[in-house]
C-alpha cells in the first residue's frame, strides 16, 4: 500500500531529504575549483652557486659579484662594501697592519656577521678570508713575526668551528670547508716553523686542538673528518705523526693553491 505524504513518517522523510539537498547545494555553490597550474607556475629547484671552488681560487674577482643575490638585504650593503675593499686591495700590506685599519676592522665585522648567517652567507665569508690570504702578507720573514699568519689562522678557525660540522653533507660547503682546513694547516705550520732556531709551539698546539675538534681522533672520526680523510688522504695520514701533523696539510694545500703562501704571489 503506498505511503501517504500526509502521514507523520512521510513528512519526516521529506524534511530530511530536503535538508540534505539544501546543504549539498550550499557546499557545491561555495566550493572553489582547484586552480590550474601553468608550467611557469610549477615549483622549481632553487638555483645553487655553481662551481663554488672557483670562488676560492685565483680569478675569484671575476665571479664574486654573483654572490650578491645570495646575501640577505640586511647584510648586502656591508658585503658589497667589504668585498670591494678586499678585492681591490693593493700593495701587499702585512695582514695585521691592514686589519687594524678602518677598512680591516670593517672586514672582520662583516666576516663575523656573514659567518653567523645563512649557508650562502657563510660561504661568502670564506671567500673574503681566502681573498685576504691572497692579498696580504702573512709569511713571517727573517724576523719570524707570526702574528700575521696567526690572524689568518684565527679567521679560518672561527669559520671551521661554526660550519665544519654542518658542511659534510652540504653540496655547497663540503669542498670549500675541506680547502679551508688545508689552508688553516698550512698557515699554522708556517707560524710554527717561523723561528730560525727551534719552533713556535703555541700555533702548533692551537692547530692540533682545532683539528682534533673538527676532524676527530683516529679511533672516531667526525663526519667531516671522514670526508677529509677520503678527499685529502695525505693530510689525513700526517695526523698520525708524532713529529709534524701539519706537513700533509701544507703539501696538499700547495698542490691545490701553489702560490698561496703568504707573500701575495697568488692574486
Amino acid at each position: 500500500m503506498p505511503v501517504s505524504l500526509k502521514s507523520p513518517l512521510a513528512a519526516r522523510v521529506a524534511i530530511v531529504l530536503a535538508s540534505a539537498l539544501f546543504l549539498f547545494a550550499l557546499v557545491v555553490r561555495g566550493a572553489k575549483p582547484a586552480p590550474m597550474l601553468r608550467p611557469e607556475d610549477q615549483p622549481t629547484e632553487e638555483p645553487r652557486i655553481e662551481q663554488p671552488m672557483q670562488l676560492l681560487a685565483r680569478g675569484a674577482a671575476l665571479r664574486v659579484g654573483e654572490l650578491d643575490r645570495w646575501i640577505t638585504k640586511e647584510q648586502l650593503p656591508e658585503w658589497k662594501a667589504v668585498r670591494g675593499s678586499v678585492f681591490s686591495l693593493a700593495g701587499c700590506p702585512e695582514t695585521l697592519d691592514w686589519i687594524e685599519t678602518a677598512e680591516g676592522q670593517r672586514f672582520e665585522r662583516c666576516v663575523a656577521s656573514l659567518r653567523s648567517g645563512t649557508r650562502d652567507e657563510a660561504f661568502a665569508a670564506l671567500v673574503l678570508v681566502f681573498q685576504l690570504a691572497r692579498s696580504t702578507e702573512w709569511k713571517p720573514g727573517m724576523l719570524g713575526h707570526t702574528q700575521h699568519a696567526e690572524r689568518v689562522g684565527a679567521l679560518l678557525e672561527g669559520w671551521l668551528r661554526a660550519w665544519s660540522g654542518r658542511a659534510a653533507q652540504d653540496p655547497l660547503l663540503v669542498e670549500p670547508s675541506l680547502a679551508a682546513l688545508l689552508l688553516y694547516g698550512r698557515v699554522m705550520r708556517v707560524a710554527w716553523r717561523a723561528p730560525v732556531v727551534g719552533y713556535n709551539a703555541a700555533p702548533y698546539e692551537r692547530a692540533r686542538a682545532l683539528i682534533s675538534e673538527v676532524v676527530g681522533e683516529s679511533a672516531g672520526r667526525t663526519e667531516f673528518g671522514q670526508a677529509f680523510s677520503t678527499r685529502h688522504p695525505t693530510a689525513a695520514r700526517s695526523l698520525a705523526s708524532s713529529l709534524d701533523i701539519l706537513e700533509g696539510f701544507e703539501d696538499e694545500c700547495a698542490t691545490l693553491y701553489p702560490k698561496l703562501s703568504g707573500d701575495c704571489e697568488e692574486r
